[in-house]
């Protein structure tokens, strides 16, 4: 996986992956507080977030995240976390790519209108 520049084009992608947060993910890529990258084949997108030894995966989209797992996994374990952490109200989206990890629902936060949001975590020390 590689760091990449934000851009318009790429935020169009990720838009329906960050539910209405455009604006405060954008500023948090401006200030160095979350890091945009893209896999090898270039059809993925992901903004990542340091938490200590968590990484939070603050979105995810495009294309193949099945056939990019692995390298997330090593991109993931080459830096030493030891959790990950999302948050989705699709969780739907990611079973077919996520469905044999050891993956654990850790929080469901309820909404007033719409989807509730449901937070996940790896162990990476499982993988």
């Amino acid at each position: 996986m590689q760091k990449i520049a934000m851009t318009t084009q790429i935020m169009q992608v990720l838009k329906p992956a960050l539910l209405g947060a455009q604006v405060t993910i954008k500023s948090e890529i401006k200030r160095g507080i979350s890091h945009l990258y893209t896999t090898n084949n270039g059809n993925l997108f992901l903004v990542l977030r340091a938490e200590g030894s968590q990484l939070v995966i603050v979105a995810i989209a495009g294309q193949k995240l099945k056939e990019s797992r692995q390298e997330i996994i090593n991109f993931i374990k080459a830096r030493h976390y030891k959790t990950v952490r999302f948050h989705t109200k699709y969780p739907e989206r990611l079973e077919h790519a996520m469905h044999d990890l050891p993956v654990r629902l850790i929080e469901v936060r309820k909404a007033l209108l719409g989807k509730d949001e449901l937070i996940y975590q790896l162990d990476m020390s499982e993988v």
